[in-house]
């Protein structure tokens, strides 16, 4: 039985079992659950967005040439990390709170970062361990024993081989593709960059898909341009991580294909989309993608970080933040800071959320299995819902005391797809007088979560109106917080 028509049953409510999102029926019949709305994402993009966060390693040869592109012809000699250590990476991210991490195993200078078969422009005529290293095989190590889960990068572009953009590199990319998914245990997400790509066929990239689905079934395709039609989720339309608002799951495949021509709809998706292909934000934590040691004084400001995650995570998409290690193989100290600051404000603010035990009141509340509370229970299985030809609603969420916050948070059930298209928040001292906020008014998008944040007010009474929707409204959870603001920066 697909995830679908498990949502589908009826006369029994929705259970939500686990970070892979999976529904199950529960034992006890109760109110019909309300119907999927178009496109929906699979079980691979369930599990990819609770992970929120992704770290990135950009680290190969141009680390040691101090390049971001480097066009292939740098000698592997010069690749030598001295204190390499990707147990270090996972503890900084496990620090962190992150869960699953992508390293750059070929970037488009053509340089491998495992000792492959197929060529022998990478480590394995390098002096690191006298060509007996592998940089591949400590990462998967290293991710395996932090519970971490692990991705590649395989840059589809290739500056050094000469035969980039024929059928016989088709070959030698297949090759490469089937060592690393046969031979490093399980690997969660594949990025096929499109910086480059242009001269890459989609007949390529469909052998390329079939290698994955067959090989790592589980495994997320992070796909643009020519492997549009693979893709899990979707580049974004900048480096800057800043996602869209609005930000819809759903696009058409087209606006993938001809990225240059449809950044706005990589930005914002597309409300009315065909695919459900959800944005993954891609920014260094540095200027730069590669490690340079002038930049270890311009790593991200915490206030930065902050704009950032609330700009990509709070924007229906997933934050895929990149850490370059240095020439020694080590994450700098510097960044270990910031990334140790972002999380402590993550865990601090949305430690608590102050709408919890709130009485709520609704105009169309669905029924006892979806009943208001569901919205602040801290529960995943259960969630609001409106009755079915009620695609607007009024809900009012009575504090008992006044409260001061800075912060809202939205989750629709991103299973039943996108249903709200517009809606707002306002507070108020008695629940008689209302003031709106202006950065949560005449808002569209909720998916997997939105964030808010402004000026703190101070409310006994929160109200959420649903001014519009494709179906009835299916809400996961409303919070509201009071931002941890740390000392120093």
């Amino acid at each position: 039985m697909n995830l679908k028509q498990i949502i589908l049953q009826l006369a029994r409510p929705l259970v939500f079992i686990s970070a892979i999102g999976s529904f199950l029926p529960s034992p006890v019949d109760a109110q019909t659950a309300p119907s999927p709305v178009g496109p929906v994402p699979n079980a691979r993009q369930i599990e990819w967005y609770h992970r929120e966060m992704i770290a990135f390693f950009h680290f190969g040869m141009n680390t040691f040439t101090n390049d971001n592109e480097g066009d292939g012809t740098a000698s592997p000699q010069l690749f030598n990390p001295t204190a390499l250590d990707c147990n270090q990476w996972t503890g900084v991210l496990k620090s962190a709170g992150i869960t699953s991490a992508i390293l750059v195993a070929k970037h488009a200078d053509g340089f491998c970062n495992w000792p492959t078969a197929h060529t022998n422009y990478s480590v394995k005529n390098s002096p690191w361990k006298d060509g007996k290293g592998d940089v591949v095989r400590e990462f998967t190590d290293a991710c395996k024993s932090a519970g971490i889960k692990a991705g590649i990068y395989l840059g589809p572009h290739d500056r050094h081989d000469s035969r980039y953009g024929t059928d016989d590199y088709n070959n030698y990319y297949a090759d490469q593709l089937s060592e690393l998914l046969r031979n490093y245990g399980p690997i969660w997400e594949i990025w096929w960059d499109g910086a480059g790509a242009d001269k890459l066929t989609t007949a390529y990239y469909t052998r390329w898909a079939d290698s994955v689905r067959r090989l790592q079934p589980n495994c997320v395709v992070f796909g643009t341009k020519n492997s549009n039609a693979f893709a899990d989720c979707r580049w974004m339309g900048n480096e800057s991580g800043i996602s869209g608002d609005p930000c819809w799951s759903t696009i058409n495949l087209s606006s993938i294909k001809n990225e240059s021509d449809n950044i706005s709809a990589l930005n914002h998706g597309e409300i009315n989309g065909t695919a459900y292909v959800p944005a993954e934000v891609d920014v260094s934590i540095r200027p730069s993608w590669f490690y340079h040691s002038e930049e270890d004084t311009r790593v991200k400001s915490l206030a930065t970080l902050w704009d950032i995650y609330f700009n990509s995570v709070g924007h229906n998409s997933v934050l895929l933040l990149n850490y370059p290690p240095n020439k020694e193989g080590l994450i700098s100290s510097a960044d270990v800071k910031k990334s140790d600051s972002l999380s402590a404000m993550i865990r601090g603010t949305f430690k608590t959320n102050l709408a919890s035990g709130a009485t709520i009141k609704t105009l169309h509340p669905r029924g006892e299995n979806y009943k208001p509370s569901n919205m602040v229970d801290n529960l995943e299985q259960t969630y609001y819902a409106t009755t079915d030809n009620a695609k607007t609603d009024t809900i009012v969420f009575n504090l008992g005391t006044a409260k001061t916050f800075d912060v809202l948070m939205l989750q629709e059930v991103i299973e039943l797809g996108h249903r709200t298209t517009g809606w707002s928040v306002e507070y108020s001292k008695n629940g008689k007088n209302w003031t709106p906020i202006p950065e949560a008014t005449g808002k569209q998008s909720i998916g997997y979560k939105w964030l808010v944040k402004f000026k703190p007010v101070t409310a006994s009474y929160v109200r959420l109106r649903i001014t519009e929707g494709k179906a009835c409204a299916a809400i996961h959870t409303f919070g509201i917080y009071k931002q941890r603001m740390l000392e120093h920066d």
